[in-house]
């Protein structure tokens, strides 16, 4: 019986985010911050996540979250529309606007893998944003390898098999999460001088004392105790 009612669990946490997904992608607008929102869900185990995690994140993080989601917006709805009206107009091939929109969309990918993990783990203005987006790629290549080939699929799919993508939208913010996730503890134990169990083990620490202690400790009071 425990397993089924893990099953059940399992189940129920796949349709409903696949669902929060499918509205948040067909309103255009609000993918975005669905995504970030997603990334502060997946962040914690499956014992502890909770469903309000998700709104929960995007309204604490809306100020960075306007400036970051009309990025994204432009740097990848525009090249995806380029390129499937190249697609589907080949007489009307225009090779240099082909090229910026493919180069367009690899920088949005990039930042749709990194930046929701940079907004939920740090407080920082758009301009650090973007760097230190970038800049969790070094964390560890083949995590980032991995994870830019995931998006790399489904904007493919998007582009040239559109229903199939619903299939994806449990396991790609689920999987941007947890990869990045190893990536931002990476570069934080380089900066602390100190290891990944560390730093993972700090956390709990501070999650536990958040939960039983009263202590609730800010992005901004964690960065102030880590210096």
């Amino acid at each position: 019986m425990k397993g089924l009612r893990i099953f059940g669990e399992y189940l129920a946490e796949i349709l409903l985010v696949t669902l929060f997904v499918a509205l948040s992608a067909a309103s255009v607008v609000f993918f975005i911050p669905m995504m970030v929102g997603l990334n502060g869900f997946f962040r914690n185990n499956k014992e502890t996540r909770l469903y309000k995690d998700i709104f929960q994140t995007m309204k604490e993080n809306v100020k960075i979250l306007i400036p970051f989601t009309i990025f994204e917006l432009l740097i990848i709805v525009f090249p995806v529309l380029n390129i499937y009206y190249f697609n589907t107009n080949p007489d009307k091939m225009n090779g240099f606007l082909l090229a910026i929109s493919y180069i367009a969309l690899f920088i949005g990918g990039i930042y749709l893998a990194t930046a929701p993990t940079i907004i939920v783990n740090m407080k920082v203005s758009f301009p650090q944003l973007i760097y230190n987006g970038f800049m969790l790629l070094f964390g560890g290549l083949l995590r980032s390898i991995l994870s830019l080939l995931l998006i790399a699929g489904v904007l493919a799919l998007v582009l040239y098999y559109p229903y199939a993508v619903i299939a994806t939208f449990y396991l790609l913010p689920f999987l941007l999460t947890r990869l990045m996730l190893e990536n931002f503890y990476v570069l934080k134990a380089r900066v602390l001088g100190s290891n990944v169990y560390q730093v993972k083990k700090a956390e709990q620490e501070d999650d536990y004392l958040s939960q039983n202690g009263g202590i609730a400790l800010s992005k901004q009071t964690e960065e102030q105790h880590e210096k």
